[in-house]
C-alpha cells in the first residue's frame, strides 16, 4: 500500500566483508635542501643549550622541545620519528598548531610536536646531525628537511583563552608527562607559581598528564610561563545554568503513581532535583555526590532536567492532561553546587561523575546540561571533555559504551570566538546539543543564546544537531519543584535532555537501539536548513517523530550496520539494492557513520587516535585503467565494447585498477584538505549521493580504519544506518531487500510496557 511503513532493517553487519586495500604513496615536494635544514637544526640546538646552561627556564632533568614542521607536512606519515631513534631518552610526547607570519607577512599555522628529552638526548641528536652517519638515509633526509626549527614554546604560547581585562580567576594547567620526575614537577610548580597548595586541585592520569585547578592571579600565570614543562594554561568560566521562573496560572499535567519503572535508566548529572512531586515520583531516584548542601537554584534546574528527560515539553499541558508513563527512568547524581568554596571549577563535580559511571556500568545513557562559561580553546582540551571521552572509550569488548548528551552552552549571541561551543560539548564521543527556538510564523530558527561550531579537531562538526530549546517569549515548560506546579526556562539545558528522551524512547521502542545507535539515527534523520551555515546548525534540526527515525518507506529503506575495526583494516559495507540498476530517474543514498574513539590529550591537534575513511563505489564493474604518462580510461565492463577497449589496453601497457571507480573520485589531497573538506579524523561521518538508477550496480561503500600517534592497535568501534530512496523503483525495495538478503531483518517493534519492573 502507498505510504505503508514498515521498521527500519537491521543486521547490515552480517554482510560486511573484509578487503585488502591498498595505499598510493605521495611524493610531496621537501620544503628544505637537506645540508641548509641540518646546519640550520644545529643552530637550533646550540640556541636551546644556551637557554638551558643560563636557566632562561625553569628546567627539570628532563626537558621539553617543540620540533616545528613546515605548513602542509602534518599527516602522520611526517611524524618526526627519525628524531626519537637517535636516543632511548627522546620520545614524542604529543603537539599542537602553532602560527606564525611568513616572509612576505601572510599568516600560516602548522604542526608542531612536543619532543621530551634530556641534556644526553639533546647532545646525541646534535652529533647524529654532526657525524653525517645519517646523510645517506632517505627517511632522515626527509624529515629533516621538513622541520621549519627546533626550540623550545614560549611563554606566550603556553597561555590561551585570556582577555585583556583578565586578572584573576580559576584556571585550568596542564603539564606534560615526565617519566620519574612527576614529584620534583609539581613541587617546582609550587614554588615558581607561588599558588598557595590550598588553591589549587591535582589530577593525574595514567598516561602521564597533570591537570590543575588553581585560583591565581595574573602575576601567577606570570610566572607560570617560565616553567618548561607547562604545557598549557587556560580561564575557567564560573558554572552556567538556565535560569528557572514559575510558571503562574497553570497546574501541572497529571500522571498515574508510578508503581513500576522502566528498564532503561538514564544518568542525569545536575544540581540534584526533588524527586518527591508528582512529575517525578517513582521515576527518579536521587543520589547526592557531594557533601555540599544542595542550592534552590540548581534543584529547579536539575529537577526540569529530569522532568524533560522523562517528559519532553510541557508546553500546551495542564492538569487535564494525563501524561504517558515514561519510557525511561533517571537516576538523578547530584554534583553541584561544589563543596569547596573557592570553586575550584567542576574538578569535584568531575570527580564525582568520574566514579559514578565506573560505579554504574549498568547506566549507558547520559545528560549534562551544566558547565564551565567560555568558549573552547583550540590548542588545549579540558579535563572535563577528556574525561568524558575516555569514559566512552574504556568499556569491556563484549560491553554498552555510554553515550553521554551534553548543553553546548548559552553564550551564542556573544561575538566570535567567544561564541563557540563550550566544555565539555566538544566530546568526540558523544553528542554536543544546541538549541532551536519557534519564531512567530512557526518556523524553527536557531536560538540566538545556542553557541555555535566549529567544534575542536576530531569534532569539527558541532553541534551535533539543534533540538528545540524555547525562548523568552515561547519557553520550555518544565517540571516545578514544588507539587503540581511548571516552570519555564529557555536554554541548551533543555535541548540536550529533550534529545536524551527521544533516544530513551528509541531504545524502549526496540531492543535493537543502543544509545550510540540512537545516535546515529538522530544524526542520520537530522534536518538541514539551508538558510544556516553548518557552524549554527550542525547536521541540522532533529527529528520530531521517533515513530518515523525506526519505520522505513517502500521506496525508502534505512539499514543498521555496527562493528569493530582491526587496525588498518578494510571492510566493504553492501548498499543493499536489488535490481537498482533498472531504475529510472534518481536515487539518493544516505550514509551516516558514527565511531567511538581513543581520545589523545597530548595532541590537541590529533585528539581523535583513528578515524575512518569512507568511499563510495556505486558500480562494481566500472573500473578505471591507466598507464603513467598516457592518461585514464574509464570502463564498463559490462558493456561488450568496453571490454574490447579494456583487452587492448592491457595488452599496450595498462594496468586495471583493484578497485572499481569511487564516486565522487577519490582526490589525493594533502592532509590539510583532507581535514577542512572531506572532514578527516572525525568521530561522525554524514554523506549522500544522487545519482541515476542506470548508474548504480551493488553499490557498496568501504571503511577503512585509520591510527595515528602510535595507537595502530586501538579498537575501533562503529555504527552506521545506510538509507536508499528510489521514488521510481518497480515494486517494493523494502520487500525486494528483505527477500534477496535473508540475514537482514526488521527490528522488532516492542510494547513499551513490557519494560517495566517493580521499582527498588
Amino acid at each position: 500500500m502507498p505510504g505503508e511503513k514498515h521498521p527500519i532493517i537491521a543486521h547490515g553487519e552480517l554482510y560486511v566483508e573484509p578487503i585488502v586495500k591498498k595505499s598510493r604513496p605521495i611524493d610531496k615536494s621537501i620544503p628544505h635542501e637537506y645540508e641548509d635544514a641540518k646546519q640550520r637544526i644545529l643552530s637550533d640546538i646550540s640556541n636551546i643549550t644556551e637557554k638551558i646552561e643560563i636557566q632562561e627556564e625553569f628546567f627539570l632533568d628532563e626537558k621539553i622541545l617543540c620540533v616545528r614542521m613546515e605548513p602542509k607536512f602534518e599527516a602522520k606519515s611526517y611524524v618526526p620519528a627519525s628524531i626519537t631513534q637517535v636516543s632511548d631518552s627522546i620520545s614524542l610526547v604529543g603537539g599542537r598548531k602553532y602560527r606564525f607570519v611568513d616572509n612576505q607577512g601572510d599568516p600560516q599555522s602548522a604542526k608542531l610536536y612536543f619532543m621530551k628529552t634530556t641534556n644526553a638526548g639533546i647532545a646525541a641528536l646534535q652529533s647524529a646531525l654532526e657525524d653525517g652517519k645519517k646523510d645517506t638515509v632517505k627517511s632522515w633526509r626527509n624529515q629533516i628537511g621538513s622541520i621549519r626549527s627546533i626550540d623550545l614554546l614560549s611563554p606566550d604560547e603556553k597561555v590561551m583563552g585570556f582577555d585583556d581585562e583578565w586578572e584573576t580567576g580559576t584556571v585550568e594547567i596542564v603539564l606534560h608527562p615526565l617519566s620519574n620526575e612527576n614529584a620534583d614537577m609539581i613541587d617546582l610548580f609550587y614554588r615558581v607559581s607561588e599558588i598557595p597548595v590550598g588553591k589549587t586541585q591535582v589530577r593525574q592520569y595514567e598516561d602521564g598528564f597533570t591537570f590543575i585547578s588553581a585560583a591565581c592571579t595574573y602575576e601567577n600565570i606570570e610566572n607560570i610561563k617560565r616553567l618548561n614543562f607547562l604545557r598549557a594554561v587556560h580561564p575557567l568560566g564560573q558554572i552556567s545554568i538556565a535560569p528557572v521562573r514559575d510558571h503562574p496560572g497553570v497546574e501541572a499535567p497529571t500522571i498515574e503513581p508510578s508503581r513500576q519503572k522502566s528498564s532503561i535508566t538514564v544518568g542525569v548529572f545536575d544540581g540534584g532535583s526533588n524527586p518527591s512531586i508528582p512529575l517525578l515520583s517513582g521515576y527518579v531516584n536521587e543520589h547526592n555526590c557531594v557533601s555540599s548542601a544542595a542550592h534552590p537554584e540548581l534543584v529547579a534546574h536539575g529537577t526540569g532536567v529530569c522532568g524533560v528527560v522523562l517528559h519532553g515539553n510541557l508546553a500546551g499541558k495542564t492538569k487535564a492532561d494525563h501524561l504517558s508513563v515514561p519510557c525511561v527512568s533517571v537516576e538523578s547524581f547530584r554534583v553541584l553546587p561544589l563543596q569547596d568554596g573557592s570553586d575550584f571549577e567542576l574538578y569535584e563535580a568531575i570527580d564525582a561523575i568520574e566514579n559514578t559511571v565506573l560505579a554504574r556500568p549498568d547506566i549507558k545513557l547520559y545528560n549534562i546540561s551544566f558547565g564551565p562559561k567560555g568558549a573552547i580553546v583550540d590548542d588545549s582540551i579540558s579535563r572535563f571533555t577528556y574525561v568524558l571521552d575516555r569514559l566512552t572509550y574504556d568499556v569491556p569488548d563484549d560491553d554498552i559504551n555510554p553515550l553521554f548528551s551534553v548543553a553546548v552552552g548559552n553564550d551564542g549571541d556573544l561575538t566570535y570566538p567567544c561564541n563557540r561551543i563550550q566544555a565539555p560539548a566538544d566530546m568526540v564521543n558523544g553528542l554536543g546539543v544546541g538549541a532551536y527556538s519557534i519564531a512567530r510564523d512557526g518556523r524553527k530558527i536557531r536560538a540566538d543564546y545556542s553557541c555555535i561550531g566549529e567544534g575542536r579537531e576530531g569534532a569539527k562538526i558541532k553541534p551535533d544537531f539543534l533540538e528545540f530549546g524555547g525562548s523568552l517569549d515561547r519557553p520550555f515548560i518544565i517540571a516545578g519543584t514544588t507539587p503540581n506546579t511548571l516552570s519555564a526556562s529557555a536554554g541548551t539545558s533543555f535541548s540536550s535532555p529533550l534529545a536524551v528522551n527521544k533516544i530513551g524512547r528509541l531504545m524502549a521502542k526496540s531492543e535493537s537501539i543502543t544509545p550510540h545507535i540512537g545516535r546515529t539515527l538522530l544524526i542520520h534523520n537530522a534536518q538541514i536548513d539551508s538558510h544556516l551555515t553548518q557552524e549554527e546548525q550542525g547536521y541540522g534540526f532533529c527529528a520530531e517523530e521517533m515513530d518515523n527515525v525506526l519505520n522505513c518507506e517502500d521506496k525508502k529503506v534505512t539499514i543498521l550496520y555496527s562493528g569493530t575495526l582491526a587496525p588498518s583494516q578494510t571492510v566493504r559495507l553492501p548498499v543493499f539494492a536489488p535490481q537498482i540498476n533498472n531504475v529510472c530517474g534518481n536515487v539518493t543514498i544516505t550514509w551516516t557513520v558514527a565511531t567511538i574513539v581513543d581520545p589523545f590529550i597530548g595532541d590537541p591537534d590529533a585528539y581523535t587516535n583513528n578515524c575512518i575513511e569512507d568511499t563510495f563505489f556505486p558500480h562494481e564493474m566500472v573500473f578505471m585503467f591507466s598507464k603513467k604518462g598516457v592518461g585514464n580510461r574509464k570502463l564498463n565492463l559490462l558493456n561488450e565494447k568496453h571490454i574490447a577497449i579494456a583487452r587492448d589496453l592491457l595488452n599496450t601497457g595498462y594496468q586495471k585498477a583493484d578497485f572499481p571507480v569511487s564516486h565522487p573520485s577519490k582526490k589525493y589531497w594533502d592532509e590539510t584538505d583532507l581535514r577542512a573538506i572531506d572532514m578527516k579524523w572525525d568521530t561522525v561521518i554524514r554523506r549522500y549521493v544522487r545519482m541515476r538508477g542506470s548508474s548504480l550496480l551493488n553499490p557498496a561503500i568501504t571503511l577503512h580504519a585509520i591510527a595515528r600517534n602510535g595507537f595502530g592497535n586501538a579498537k575501533l568501534r562503529y555504527f552506521a544506518a545506510v538509507s536508499i530512496e528510489a521514488p521510481r523503483y518497480i515494486g517494493s525495495l523494502y520487500d525486494a531487500i528483505l527477500q534477496n538478503y535473508k540475514n537482514l531483518t526488521p527490528i522488532e517493534i516492542r510494547n513499551v510496557c513490557l519494560l517495566y519492573t517493580s521499582p527498588s
